[in-house]
């Protein structure tokens, strides 16, 4: 009986612990996922009768702002409605309010509904009928860029992602096809049912591509992680070879001859590269692949990059991978986070997008403080790969990726063209800026090539990392007049305002 009466005290205790322990983790750590919940009954209420904070570009430039109205039908006399200033630049950027939450007004739903300085505001509400505001949130993003990034992507179906290299900071990022988040409701029915366009779908952070022969960034990585004689191992290019029985072609079957690892890169031969994997092995290359197929732990929606080759994978497994083909897929937010590492010396730093919050007496909070997301490589090795990138745009396959700010002959923006925009030069930079890059031709089962290419610039000096994607373009060259551009606007107008 006594051993029975313990066995049930044990049992109760251990009960009691265990809510208790939960309580603490709801009431401590899932607390502000509560109520910034968009399904929150209570938010929802209360969200009535405040101002809810605007979101703001890097310069503070209204992009999502809350409008006052007079509405005979409610109580007050009045109502609320969000206002999104740049729907075809921002929207997979802000998401939208009404059904349901999504993107920044989903993220930061808690910082916006926050009223600071409550009991001052509700006085001044009640003597000066003053509106009770939430908090801003300011972005990395500056609109001028946005909005030029979405103007290079123009009508094609993809995605353009800028970051800058030494903090993760979000620069730019664009998708198309876009929505209008001011017309959500009206159109929520054609928005979820256009499975040919999905345009809720943000392909920048959520779309899943193979990366084609931008993934010879990782196996060039690997190489000279775990035998850098590589860097120097000849090979001769007839177009194609074959890998235990996989006939493997370079584009277009061309004969790219004798080559070592610098003018393989540079013309992305494809049977180079494999057999660089294949003198690998799967387990070398899996374990660099590791390093860089990090969780981005983004703040917005976002799909986790693919990685499948393991020790079993048969031949043809290793050998697609190697040239970034098979089973790999990412997203062109992630291949932004890798060429950043890369001109960041090695380190991948955690993307992000809220540099600060304003709360109603103009003071900052919740400051974004830039932090390492890993190692990828040693820096050794990072230059070594830039070297690399430089040739891709030097004599490679990017060639047209170089550019000038200074009006010289091969300016592919004109200063005039640009400071039409009303945008002033301040960068203090001049004369040809060196290029790296990458390029690369992704096959599509469901139809044509998609085209990469990633880079940064200056490649000696770095402060922003390009990836477009465009989808079904064809080869990988397609893609680089629009790094090419953003980088060149960025560096001239942007960087140090």
């Amino acid at each position: 009986m006594k051993k029975s009466v313990k066995t049930v005290f044990w049992i109760y205790t251990l009960l009691f612990f265990i809510i208790i322990i939960n309580l603490i983790k709801i009431s401590v750590f899932d607390r502000e996922k509560i109520i910034n919940n968009p399904y929150n009954p209570r938010i929802s209420n209360s969200s009535q009768n405040i101002m809810r904070g605007s979101i703001l570009d890097a310069d503070e430039v209204p992009i999502a702002e809350t409008v006052r109205y007079e509405n005979a039908a409610d109580p007050r006399g009045y109502s609320y409605k969000r206002v999104y200033n740049y729907p075809a630049a921002f929207a997979h950027i802000t998401g939208y309010t009404g059904n349901g939450k999504t993107g920044v007004e989903s993220e930061y739903n808690y910082i916006m509904e926050t009223v600071s300085n409550e009991l001052y505001q509700s006085l001044a509400a009640v003597i000066a009928k003053k509106d009770i505001r939430g908090n801003d949130v300011v972005l990395t993003i500056d609109a001028d860029l946005q909005q030029y990034a979405a103007q290079q992507l123009g009508i094609s179906k993809g995605a353009i992602v800028a970051l800058e290299p030494d903090s993760g900071k979000i620069l730019a990022m664009v998708s198309y096809p876009y929505y209008d988040p001011n017309a959500v409701a009206d159109n929520w029915t054609q928005l979820n049912s256009d499975e040919e366009n999905s345009p809720l779908l943000s392909r920048a952070a959520q779309g899943l591509y193979p990366p084609g022969s931008t993934f010879k960034i990782i196996t060039a990585a690997s190489a000279l992680e775990n035998d850098p004689s590589l860097l120097n191992y000849q090979y001769y290019c007839e177009g194609e070879d074959n890998f235990g029985g996989k006939v493997l072609h370079c584009y277009n079957s061309i004969d790219h001859g004798s080559e070592d690892m610098n003018r393989a890169f540079a013309y992305s031969c494809n049977t180079y590269f494999a057999k660089i994997g294949t003198m690998l092995g799967a387990d070398k290359l899996r374990n660099t692949a590791d390093k860089f197929f990090v969780d981005p732990n983004f703040p917005l929606e976002y799909s986790k990059p693919l990685f499948m080759l393991n020790e079993d994978s048969p031949m043809h497994e290793l050998v697609d991978t190697s040239i970034g083909q098979g089973k790999t897929l990412v997203s062109p937010l992630f291949m932004a986070m890798v060429t950043g590492a890369v001109a960041n010396g090695g380190s991948m730093m955690q993307p992000y997008l809220l540099d600060h919050s304003i709360n109603n007496f103009g003071f900052k909070e919740n400051i974004t403080i830039p932090s390492k997301l890993t190692q990828v490589m040693s820096s050794d090795d990072a230059a070594k790969l830039t070297e690399l990138m430089k040739q891709v745009v030097s004599y490679g396959t990017a060639e047209d990726a170089a550019f000038s700010i200074d009006g010289g002959s091969d300016d592919i923006i004109s200063d005039s063209a640009l400071s039409e925009s009303g945008v002033i030069p301040q960068n203090g930079l001049s004369g040809p800026i060196t290029v790296a890059g990458k390029t690369g031709t992704a096959e599509n089962s469901g139809g044509a090539d998609h085209a990469w290419f990633v880079a940064f610039a200056p490649a000696d000096n770095p402060k922003i990392a390009v990836a477009v994607l465009l989808e079904n373009a064809g080869k990988g060259s397609k893609a680089v007049p629009a790094a090419r551009n953003v980088m060149k606007y960025y560096l001239s107008y942007c960087y140090n305002k």
